[in-house]
């Protein structure tokens, strides 16, 4: 069953709470308004199945059709090198996330300061911590969490979700970005 209340129960939120993601088109209508999107991948999207492979093999196809930089943990960077995708940046979340707060940072890529922030791959305390500092701190850039359990401190994020309905979810935005 689909809730929109946080995963781990404990867990509480100041006055906004993210939005479900209850249709996927969203994210696209995001990545369209956004100047600078930016794909943040940690270590569990190795770990995490995706068809006969892993997500950092999803996180590839997403990355390429919706033309997103990545930042990528570094053992995490490593698999998407071994992929063949070069074009991800080695950096870890606690040293991307204070420079996302920083107005004067020009981006990975140094073209300007990034306006949307998709997640995935944290456990989920960690990611918790992370989309709190951005919402607390750096109020100009949404945030979309593509993880299946529902990230209170994200702008936008799925309710919790069945594995086999998340994997529906993620198959549409593929599909709805240019990829299958």
């Amino acid at each position: 069953m689909m809730r929109a209340e946080p995963w781990q129960t404990a867990e509480t939120c100041g006055p906004e709470k993210a939005q479900t993601l209850k249709k996927i088109e969203v994210v696209m209508a995001l990545l369209k308004k956004a100047d600078f999107p930016l794909l943040i991948v940690g270590a569990e999207a190795i770990t995490t199945k995706y068809k006969s492979g892993d997500m950092v093999d999803y996180f590839i196809k997403l990355a390429k059709k919706a033309k997103i930089p990545v930042v990528a943990t570094a053992q995490t960077v490593k698999a998407f090198r071994e992929k063949g995708f070069k074009e991800a940046v080695s950096m870890g979340a606690m040293e991307v996330i204070p420079l996302l707060t920083d107005p004067k940072w020009k981006g990975t890529h140094n073209k300007g300061p990034h306006d949307l922030v998709l997640t995935f791959g944290y456990p989920y305390y960690y990611e918790w911590l992370m989309l709190s500092g951005l919402i607390n701190f750096a109020k100009q850039i949404k945030t979309v969490s593509l993880g299946r359990y529902f990230q209170p401190h994200a702008s936008w994020s799925f309710p919790n979700l069945k594995e086999e309905n998340w994997y529906e979810a993620l198959e549409k935005l593929l599909t709805i970005v240019g990829g299958t």
